[in-house]
């Protein structure tokens, strides 16, 4: 069977605290496990639908045994299902970049 996936980006699977900022004063700052990750944005499963287009900054704490690290980045809603929402960046601090670079890369020798 000929797959229509059409992403760009390897994508890895893992858990984590986002927060979501949007508007003057809102945000999402619940515990969300990250869907997935990729250099163009991020998939929170999540019970909250913001209107596409909204744009956002999101902050992703990533906590191991021996360490912790932040990710940060500015987007937008892309799009909704059934588990939740997706953000397409629209900057990513290079700091950032280079966290989810070691990410993926760390899962793909896994």
């Amino acid at each position: 069977m000929e797959s229509t996936e059409q992403r760009r980006s390897q994508r890895i699977r893992f858990s984590s605290k986002a927060i979501l900022r949007y508007g003057q004063d809102h945000a999402l700052e619940a515990h969300v496990d990250t869907r997935n990750i990729s250099y163009h944005g991020l998939f929170l499963e999540t019970d909250a639908r913001l209107p596409l287009n909204t744009p956002c900054d999101i902050e992703i704490h990533l906590i191991g045994a021996t360490s912790a690290m932040d990710i940060s980045a500015q987007g937008v809603i892309q799009r909704h299902d059934s588990g939740g929402m997706a953000v397409a960046f629209t900057s990513l601090h290079p700091d950032s970049y280079l966290h989810i670079l070691n990410l993926i890369k760390l899962h793909e020798a896994v």
